[in-house]
């Protein structure tokens, strides 16, 4: 009888510890058919994909009196030939997606490593395509200077009446998105970002700003900001949204954002808007998304600015809470300050199928 209390008694400590903890495994796979940089087939992982594929782990232990320790990690995998590793699953970190642990209770969320940032949170909210690949508020203004960071340490306070803030900070010798001196520090002098989001009933609203301080060669420094603002609207028949973006930084390799100064070689900053419209019937739902994108300044002295629209439209229908069908068709536009940083060709299309796990 003593024997049978004793294994009743481990059998429910046991439950209470697994009660108490948890690891969720989870996971999307995505794939298309289409037309993208005018090579048609199977697309994995591409711009014209609704998502990259991934797979990633997330981890909650309850430690009392509301306090909680969180983690995840988040690894791409690509469905066209199975490699993982990289954001996009082409080599690279294992989970170059996320990689965070923290802290959660009535005082909000403190995470540290790499995990997507304030202004990602902020464009988030308005992004009609739920940030997309081929979002074209993406694809133009980059999440403000990319939609994660390494080494972030970020704070997302509690709602209050539907408004929160997320602010996030990565120490100098953290920050090498622009490369590294000799010594192998960083050549930046931190970077900041915050974004302030409201979100009640069927209005959103958020704006981020980030900021770094980066080398722009010649023993120079270049003052990196970006912004963005943003609303949405959903009307119940249809959903509206629209947003400004003032960007400095250009998803260009070992360019720096900014104005020109003299003999430094910088790429442009990018500043424009949006509008787009989505309208659910059902199942089945129709989104429309315009940007228009252009270069705050020359690339070169009396070379001009460049400026473009570019468009897609979505169309989606659930087979179930988990998956669904979709297509797309995305316009890019040649003269766009993005064209051969998104699409090679103007026109790209596909019809692809995303399970979400």
């Amino acid at each position: 009888m003593k024997k049978s209390l004793i294994a009743l008694a481990a059998i429910a400590a046991s439950g209470l510890a697994m009660a108490q903890s948890s690891v969720t495994l989870y996971g999307v796979a995505d794939i298309a058919v289409g037309d993208a940089y005018d090579k048609t087939g199977a697309q994995s992982n591409n711009n014209i994909n609704n998502g990259n594929s991934r797979i990633g782990f997330r981890g909650v232990e309850d430690l009392g009196n509301g306090l909680k320790a969180e983690f995840q990690l988040e690894q791409a995998v690509r469905l066209a030939d199975g490699s993982t590793g990289g954001n996009g699953g082409a080599g690279g970190a294992t989970f170059a997606r996320q990689a965070w642990v923290g802290l959660s209770g009535n005082f909000g969320a403190v995470r540290a490593g790499r995990q997507l940032t304030p202004t990602y949170d902020a464009v988030a909210v308005y992004d009609l395509t739920g940030t997309a690949n081929y979002s074209p508020v993406a694809l133009n203004f980059g999440y403000g200077g990319g939609s994660r960071t390494n080494s972030l340490f970020k704070y997302v306070t509690p709602s209050f009446g539907g408004f929160k803030a997320s602010l996030g900070y990565v120490f100098e010798d953290n920050y090498t998105a622009y490369g590294a001196n000799a010594d192998g520090k960083s050549n930046a002098k931190g970077f900041y970002d915050i974004a302030v989001i409201y979100q009640n009933g069927p209005l959103g609203v958020s704006a981020a700003y980030n900021y770094a301080e980066v080398n722009s060669g010649w023993s120079k420094k270049s003052r990196v900001e970006n912004s963005n603002i943003g609303a949405t609207y959903d009307f119940g028949s249809f959903k509206l949204a629209g947003s400004y973006h003032y960007n400095d930084v250009a998803s260009v390799s070992n360019y720096e954002g900014g104005p020109a100064s003299g003999t430094t070689h910088i790429q442009p900053g990018i500043q424009g808007y949006s509008l787009g419209a989505t309208v659910p019937l059902g199942a089945f739902s129709l989104t429309a998304d315009v940007v228009y994108a252009k270069d705050r300044n020359e690339l070169t002295p009396g070379a001009g600015k460049r400026d473009g629209v570019d468009a897609v439209i979505e169309a989606k229908y659930a087979l179930s809470k988990r998956t669904f069908v979709y297509g797309v068709y995305y316009r890019a536009d040649k003269k766009g300050p993005q064209f051969e940083n998104t699409f090679g060709e103007q026109n790209n299309y596909a019809i692809g199928l995303r399970h979400n796990f």
